[in-house]
C-alpha cells in the first residue's frame, strides 16, 4: 500500500500545480449568498443573486484541509469564520471528496479533492493526528503551503507543515503532547508551552482551536481590512484587538 501512495505522489504534485480554475473564469464575489461557487466564461452578472461578477483571480481562495484525524473543532471554526467573514472563497479539501467522519460525531463532504483545489491563497492546516504519516497529504501540503500566501497551522497541524519541509527552527506554541513528542514526530520546529500563536513570515503557527480563532482574525484583516476582521469576531463572540504589537 505505501508503494501505491508514493507512487501517486508525483500525480499528486502535478495536478496540485495545474488545479484551480483558469484565470479567465468570472465568479460572484462573496457575499453571503451560495452562489460565488458558481464559475462562468466571460463577465456579467450572478445568475443567483444578480451581483457583477469579478475575476476569480481576485477573489482569495481559502482551504481548509480535512483528514480522517482531523479535529472537529478547529476546522469548522476555521472554516465558519471565514465563509462567514465574506474575506474569500473557504472551503474544504481532502484526498477525497467521499464523506469524512470528524470527532467521531458528524460526517463531512469535502467540497474539492486535492486534484480538483483551486490554487489557494489561504492553506489552513487544522489540529488532529496522524495526517503527517499519509505521503500523499503531505505532499499536497507541501505544494499548497508553497503557493499559499498565507498559511494557518493549529496544534498538530505544525507537525504536518513540519514533514512537509517547513517550520525548521520555527519556536511553536504547543500543548504538552507536541512539547513532549513534536521533536519525534517532525525535528525542526521547537515546541514551547506558551499560550497563542505566532506569526512568522507567512505562517501563523497557533497552540490551540482559540488561539486558531484568533490567528484566523488576523488573517482575514490581511484579506479584507480591520473592520471586516472586527465584525467577524463580534459575530463569533470574541473581541477583535488588532493586529498592532
Amino acid at each position: 500500500m505505501k508503494t501505491t501512495l508514493f507512487a501517486l505522489v508525483p500525480l499528486v504534485l502535478a495536478l496540485a500545480l495545474g488545479a484551480g480554475s483558469p484565470q479567465e473564469s468570472y465568479v460572484c464575489p462573496p457575499c453571503g449568498a451560495e452562489c460565488h461557487f458558481t464559475t462562468y466564461p466571460k463577465a456579467g452578472n450572478c445568475g443567483g443573486c444578480g451581483m457583477d461578477l469579478v475575476p476569480i483571480a481576485t477573489v482569495p481562495q481559502i482551504g481548509v484541509l480535512l483528514t480522517t484525524g482531523t479535529q472537529l473543532a478547529s476546522s469548522m471554526l476555521a472554516l465558519s469564520m471565514f465563509a462567514g467573514s465574506n474575506a474569500g472563497r473557504a472551503f474544504s479539501v481532502a484526498d477525497t471528496t467521499e464523506p469524512l467522519r470528524l470527532g467521531d460525531t458528524i460526517e463531512v463532504r469535502p467540497q474539492f479533492a486535492f486534484g480538483e483545489a483551486p490554487k489557494l491563497d489561504v492553506l489552513v492546516v487544522p489540529d488532529g493526528f496522524g495526517a503527517w504519516d499519509d505521503p500523499m497529504v503531505v505532499e499536497w501540503v507541501k505544494v499548497a503551503a508553497e503557493k499559499a500566501r498565507q498559511v494557518i497551522a493549529v496544534g498538530g497541524g505544525s507537525v504536518l507543515l513540519a514533514k512537509a519541509g517547513f517550520l525548521a527552527g520555527e519556536h511553536v506554541p504547543a500543548r504538552r503532547f507536541l512539547v513532549e513528542r513534536g521533536k519525534d514526530l517532525a525535528p525542526g520546529p521547537v515546541y514551547e508551552d506558551k499560550p497563542g500563536f505566532v506569526h512568522a513570515g507567512k505562517f501563523w503557527l497557533a497552540r490551540d482551536t482559540g488561539a486558531g480563532s484568533a490567528a484566523t482574525l488576523a488573517v482575514i484583516a490581511e484579506l479584507a481590512g480591520e473592520e471586516k476582521a472586527r465584525r467577524t469576531a463580534e459575530e463569533f463572540g470574541q473581541t477583535w484587538a488588532g493586529t498592532a504589537k
